[in-house]
């Protein structure tokens, strides 16, 4: 029975239920505060278990002991990252400090190497980048334990759906102050972010130093990152994705985060940066957009921004039937967003030596719990936005996957 379990949630209830008839029927004094007291504590536990069942958070003990202990280890040795290519081995999970030399800020981190990183024959080949940014609240450790980000990816680059990418997932809040990406009075988390982070790890790593080539996506609050420092340094980055994501300073933290201050958010609203752009505006990354449907805040507001963007350029969106606002809806498009990404990012020589399969196959929608492939779901196709086929493009893009869902758990 896992964490995430319907039934452990009923069993801890009828515990507490059990606990408040006992302290009603048993005469002792005792008896009756040690069973009043159980019976909170249970209340309290089956609400925090109501989260995670709706959220997510923790499928398996091992995923809440890794948390609860601040311990990563097992999630992030090669034997831990699920099935691959026995030709190219797994890829690596390294856990990192990145320090900013312009915001004064320095946060954990962690930074997926792919195989190909550590073969001879690329000894010398600097390679894309991906940052994924989580939400709020939330840590860098999601992508590790609730995504299972280095199986996707080995199962990506394995199957050629992708080809090797470093991906980075920096920590953008600070304790439980959601600065959500943004320049703001006392908090530099924007030139953190967008700066500092590509900084140091260009300097630590293999990574391109071609803006082009270097891609920022996540989910939730880290959508609305993606979205914003995507369009306020145009220059920094060739592709953007956001899952879920806001696109208004007032329907998230933001509006918090910059103190409510009219000018600060107009500077940090991506709804508003789109509407204000005309046609042919360069430099301007590509985007990439999904939502579900059972979360009609977040389904509105990407629809808007996808509108706003009709005319500009064209978009793949990915409407996902059902979906709620957790992370059963974002780890089955973690694949289609990264596979997108390669398309976008990779330069022509990576190109050649990478060629890609076609569509992202079911099979690496979303990776299990155990690292096995799990047997092929039933995968409807996605609704797409009009604009994916009538808008023009700032260029002429590589062939996209074919952008498909897969019917989420029911929240």
């Amino acid at each position: 029975m896992e964490p995430d379990s319907s039934f452990l949630v009923a069993l801890v209830l009828v515990f507490a239920a059990g606990g408040v008839v006992a302290a009603v029927r048993f005469r002792p004094l005792a008896i009756k505060i040690g069973a009043g007291v159980l019976a909170l504590v249970l209340a309290l536990v089956s609400g925090v278990a109501l989260v995670n069942v709706y959220y997510g958070y923790y499928q398996t003990w091992s995923q809440l002991s890794a948390d609860l202990t601040n311990s990563y280890a097992p999630f992030t040795t090669p034997s831990a990252t699920g099935p691959h290519n026995s030709a190219t081995g797994p890829g690596r999970i390294q856990r990192v400090q990145l320090d900013g030399a312009h915001s004064g800020i320095s946060r954990t981190g962690f930074v997926y190497l792919p195989p190909q990183y550590f073969q001879p024959r690329y000894a010398h080949t600097r390679f894309p980048v991906v940052e994924l940014l989580h939400g709020s609240p939330g840590s860098a450790a999601n992508w590790i334990l609730q995504i299972n980000i280095a199986s996707i990816m080995d199962q990506l680059i394995a199957k050629h759906f992708s080809g090797p990418v470093i991906v980075v997932m920096p920590t953008i809040d600070a304790g439980h102050t959601f600065q959500e990406c943004t320049d703001a009075p006392g908090a530099l988390d924007d030139t953190y972010i967008s700066r500092d982070v590509p900084q140091d790890v260009r300097a630590r790593f293999r990574a391109s130093d071609v803006a082009a080539e270097w891609g920022i996506g996540g989910y939730s609050s880290g959508g609305y990152c993606a979205a914003n420092l995507s369009l306020r340094h145009r220059s920094f980055y060739g592709a953007a994705g956001v899952m879920d994501g806001y696109f208004r300073p007032v329907d998230g933290p933001a509006a918090a985060a910059l103190h409510f201050d009219a000018n600060l958010e107009a500077r940090n609203d991506p709804l508003l940066a789109v509407q204000r752009l005309g046609p042919g505006v360069d430099p301007l990354p590509a985007f990439w957009v999904s939502a579900g449907t059972a979360s009609s805040k977040y389904a509105l507001g990407s629809q808007a921004f996808v509108k706003a963007l009709h005319g500009i350029q064209g978009v793949n969106f990915t409407s996902e039937p059902g979906a709620g606002h957790n992370f059963y809806a974002w780890r089955p498009a973690i694949p289609l967003m990264l596979a997108w990404m390669w398309q976008e990012l990779a330069p022509p020589a990576l190109r050649v030596h990478f060629p890609i399969a076609g569509p992202v196959d079911k099979t690496v929608l979303l990776a299990p719990k155990t690292g096995a492939v799990p047997p092929a779901p039933h995968i409807p196709k996605a609704r797409q936005s009009p604009s994916t086929s009538s808008s023009p493009s700032r260029r002429t893009p590589a062939p996209h996957p074919t952008a498909t869902t897969v019917q989420p758990r029911s929240s």
